[in-house]
């Protein structure tokens, strides 16, 4: 893989080429390092692209941190603001042109049309001479050329629509998912988080199937940055939620509450079940070591408090979570680095 951005209009083959990209620099394939290489390869912002060709070249200065910043700093909220209108307007443009195309070869099959019931009449008549015949038949012919060439335009437009339509869509799609990302982990933020909530409830209700949520808390976080500084502490952040997502399985939903805390949303989930997967979450955190990559320092061990809960059918949202934030008030009043279910 070499530094230099290639356009392609495969959006297929371009995301292949971003996973590559990613993988080869030994990047986390989050939705803002994605969209940060999927930006560079199409050259999507040329400062972008000037930027991350220099630090390719300097892989050591090219981390997580570092695209987290690039992203806020080219494609963050703002900038996903205009490529939301510039991906509407795309598709708004792609659907009138589409509509002018049609428009027009059906306006020129109708005017064929009607000039072959004009020749299917002059044939048909009972005094035509044989040069006349000629002269209609090669006067159609010529005709329905000019027709196959309009039609084979139109499929050749057709064909540039639905590329454009395809490249749009793929914005689009980047624009959504970060909406719906915690910048920092790359996992679900709070609004993912309640969408989903809601969701998993109102299945529950419609099923009966079980659904569990833990909510979880680091502990002695604030001591954490007053120490070893704010960068140490996303470190942190980061590397929590990396094993909350390595630990649980396709259809949970692991998103960041807020600050220092962690939701984890279960469904399907006996709370016995929840109970067990809670310790598991709860001790693989704590053989986590967080490490300078510069230094080598290590920061020390971590440790998170969990409560969890059920949910109880007819009961509403607020309920649920005010439980389970209550089940993790009381772990960390019992020492934290523990587990509370209510």
């Amino acid at each position: 893989m070499t530094a230099t951005t290639t356009k392609i209009a495969n959006p297929r083959d371009t995301a292949q080429n971003v996973m590559a990209l990613v993988n080869e620099l030994n990047l986390q394939p989050t939705p803002q390092v994605y969209h940060v290489f999927y930006s560079y390869l199409t050259d999507e912002v040329p400062e972008l692209t000037r930027l991350i060709k220099v630090l390719i070249r300097n892989t050591q200065d090219l981390d997580e941190e570092t695209v987290f910043r690039i992203y806020h700093k080219y494609l963050g909220t703002h900038a996903m603001q205009q490529h939301l209108k510039q991906g509407v307007e795309g598709l708004q443009n792609a659907v009138e042109r589409v509509e002018l195309a049609v428009s027009s070869v059906m306006k020129d099959t109708d005017t064929f049309c009607d000039e072959i019931d004009v020749a299917s009449q002059q044939l048909l008549a009972d005094d035509i001479s044989l040069q006349e015949a000629r002269n209609v038949t090669r006067d159609l012919s010529a005709k329905s050329n000019k027709a196959r060439d309009c039609f084979n335009s139109f499929g050749g437009n057709l064909e540039e629509y639905h590329k454009e339509v395809l490249r749009v869509r793929t914005e689009l799609e980047l624009v959504r998912r970060d909406a719906l990302t915690d910048t920092l982990t790359g996992i679900a933020n709070r609004k993912n988080f309640d969408t989903s909530l809601r969701d998993a409830v109102t299945t529950t209700m419609e099923s009966g199937a079980p659904l569990s949520l833990l909510m979880i808390d680091i502990d002695h976080f604030k001591d954490f940055n007053d120490n070893f500084g704010h960068r140490a502490g996303d470190g942190v952040l980061k590397a929590v939620a990396r094993v909350l997502v390595s630990s649980t399985k396709g259809a949970d939903t692991v998103a960041r509450y807020g600050g220092e805390e962690f939701a984890i949303i279960l469904p399907d989930t006996e709370v016995e079940n929840a109970a067990k997967l809670a310790d598991k979450l709860r001790q693989n955190v704590s053989n986590q070591h967080i490490i300078n990559k510069k230094t080598g320092k290590d920061f020390g061990k971590l440790t998170v408090s969990i409560g969890l809960t059920d949910y109880q059918l007819g009961e509403n949202i607020l309920e649920f979570v005010d439980r389970a934030d209550k089940a993790l008030y009381i772990a960390k009043q019992e020492g934290r680095n523990t587990c509370v279910r209510q």
